[in-house]
């Protein structure tokens, strides 16, 4: 037996300004809230299928710092879907490109309604 701990998911925070913008955009992206209740009072957690992750409102709140040392990153099934949402919502996105030919691999990148650049992976392009 192992004295080592066995970890069962990943669930980070993010901090955003507007926390309804940023629900409303994962939301878009297919995400569900799982939590929202007064225990938390600025706090949401989202998730879709095996990820969760929460969002809390943070008032000095920067994005770039927080940049700085994390990356948030998702692969995804279909990057014309990503793509369909930011046009609706108006919200800057990268154009798909290939960065791994050998394994076939691709990412764009978003820019979230707070500020964080959202890069997307996928294998194959659409």
């Amino acid at each position: 037996m192992s004295n080592v701990p066995k970890f069962l998911r990943l669930v980070p925070i993010i901090y955003v300004r507007d926390l309804e913008s940023e629900v409303d955009f994962y939301k878009s992206l297919g995400f569900k809230i799982s939590y929202q209740g007064d225990e938390f009072p600025g706090f949401v957690g989202m998730d879709c299928g095996h990820f969760d992750f929460g969002i809390q409102e943070k008032e000095d709140f920067e994005p770039t710092k927080a940049e700085a040392s994390f990356v948030w990153q998702m692969e995804t099934d279909s990057f014309s879907k990503v793509i369909a949402v930011c046009k609706e919502r108006d919200i800057e996105y990268t154009e798909p490109r290939c960065y791994w030919e050998e394994w076939d691999s691709w990412e764009m990148q978003v820019r979230t309604p707070n500020g964080y650049t959202l890069h997307f992976e996928k294998y194959g392009k659409d």
